[in-house]
């Protein structure tokens, strides 16, 4: 059944227009943050930090006590 299947492969004409893409879009922001002289805010970056740190630490406990429990047995 399994030697029906087509193999897949990457495109390589859309990983290109794709990383064309994504070079175009930091280059444009780059440029942006240049002509603006802004910078992010120190205090916007650290609350991002700790949210983002706290949302991980979520996940591993559900991760750990899921794994405890097929563990144990439950």
């Amino acid at each position: 059944m399994i030697e029906t299947l087509p193999l897949l492969t990457p495109d390589p004409e859309r990983t290109r227009r794709t990383a064309a893409r994504c070079r175009e879009r930091l280059s444009r922001r780059s440029r942006r943050l240049v002509a603006d002289g802004t910078r992010p805010d120190a205090r916007y970056l650290a609350v991002e930090r700790v949210l983002v740190g706290s949302l991980c630490v979520v996940y591993m406990a559900g991760v750990a006590l899921l794994a405890i429990e097929v563990l144990i047995g439950r």
